[in-house]
């Protein structure tokens, strides 16, 4: 009897232990180190990473950056809504507005809608939109000044001018773009690898959505426009794109 005892005492102690190796081997790496992350532990981006992160949609009217940076924040939902669009691409217009506005996505993926190359850009790019908003929830600032140091190459490069489509203008150390004409949004589409007047390395794994070269653009009459806006135009101004508009 006293033989089992001490035999079930030892089974009893060495499934103690090994229970109490596994918990201990749970909460490290492989390297040895805590799985659990503390506040602090984000990797920032470089100004270089943030600059080629910017790069294909600096060139934005201000209101539209200000749309694709809080979209960037939820790209389950950009998924979500390009394949939506795909499946109906039958509407236009108002009617378009009216069905996407009965979805539950955020509203600055709703605004998107409504330039389908972009949205296919940010669908394609997942890896890039993900960084994006991730640079986006911490680094905003960062991200604001990459935008403008991109807008300001374009200028220098003779690519960023006032035309038909645009007005580009300075305010102090910001440029700012905005539509020639209030009631028609102009989307550039350009290459954002070679329009800064020197090459940038395109970002790993880039997919160039269809329809994506140097033009004028594509519209949006606001009244669409502004249906998904709801308010987000005040924003702009914190984010450093110029002064909004009431």
């Amino acid at each position: 009897m006293n033989m089992k005892l001490a035999e079930r005492v030892l089974i009893g102690l060495m499934g103690c232990l090994l229970v109490q190796t596994s918990a201990q081997a749970g909460s490290y790496s492989p390297a040895g180190q805590s799985n659990e992350k503390s506040p602090d532990s984000t990797v920032k981006q470089s100004p270089q990473e943030l600059q080629q992160l910017v790069a294909p949609i600096a060139l934005y009217p201000d209101a539209l950056v200000a749309q694709v940076l809080a979209a960037s924040t939820y790209p389950t939902e950009i998924i979500e809504a390009d394949r939506w669009i795909q499946s109906h691409t039958g509407l236009k217009g108002e009617d378009l507005a009216a069905e996407v506005d009965k979805q539950s996505w955020d509203p600055s993926v709703k605004a998107l809608t409504q330039f389908p190359s972009v949205l296919e850009n940010m669908d394609k790019n997942l890896s890039w939109t993900s960084s994006l908003g991730d640079a986006y929830a911490n680094q905003q600032q960062d991200l604001m000044d990459a935008v403008q140091t991109m807008r300001q190459q374009a200028q220098k490069a003779g690519h960023l001018n006032t035309n038909e489509q645009e007005k580009v203008t300075a305010q102090g150390n910001t440029i700012v773009i905005e539509p020639a004409d209030p009631d028609v949004v102009y989307v550039p589409a350009y290459d954002p690898w070679l329009v800064y007047g020197y090459p940038i390395d395109a970002y790993p794994g880039w997919y160039p959505a269809r329809n994506f070269l140097w033009r004028p653009g594509t519209l949006l009459r606001s009244w669409v426009w502004n249906r998904f806006l709801r308010g987000f135009r005040l924003g702009l101004a914190s984010l450093g794109l110029g002064l909004a508009r009431p």
